[in-house]
């Protein structure tokens, strides 16, 4: 009976490494954006003094909103934020598109935010690019991107990095 237990427990404690092993996803899926310049759009960080909440890499949790409640199918997997308003879209582990956040001053929305692609919204195919328009919204480490209108979809993000 003791020789089974001894012959189990390496295969216990590779469990146990790595299941308490720290997923580093978001950290190895930032590095996609260092193909573009941090002066690219911007010459200075337009989110530091506003929302610098939103750098890091963000997870799709799930989507709301259109014209039933039900929202959509998600059609990526991870938003990428980096200094300078620069943003990421990631399906598959590959980057669909890259491009910049505009800061739209629109009362009553306190952070309102164009998604501007460097590749055109036909060849994305990603909902935030096609409804470009959408006001942030910050809870601890969730994003949520919100529509301006009833009708329209919304998406919810967890930061991961």
């Amino acid at each position: 009976m003791k020789y089974p237990i001894k012959s189990m427990l390496p295969i216990i404690l590779a469990t146990i490494f790595f299941a308490c092993k720290k997923d580093n996803t978001g950290g190895q899926l930032i590095k996609l954006l260092d193909t573009v310049p941090a002066r690219q759009y911007y010459y200075d960080d337009i989110f530091k003094n506003i929302s610098p909440e939103i750098y890091g890499t963000w997870k799709v949790i799930g989507t709301s909103g259109g014209f039933a409640g039900n929202g959509y199918p998600p059609d990526f997997d991870y938003l990428l934020v980096k200094p300078n308003a620069v943003f990421g879209i990631v399906r598959n582990n590959s980057l669909l598109t890259t491009g910049k956040l505009e800061i739209v001053e629109r009362p009553p929305y306190d952070l309102l935010v164009h998604f501007v692609s460097d590749t055109p919204p036909n060849e994305v195919n990603v909902e935030i690019i096609s409804d470009y328009e959408k006001f942030l919204v910050f809870q601890s480490d969730t994003l949520s991107l919100y529509s301006t209108c009833c009708d329209r979809f919304d998406t919810h993000l967890k930061k991961v990095d």
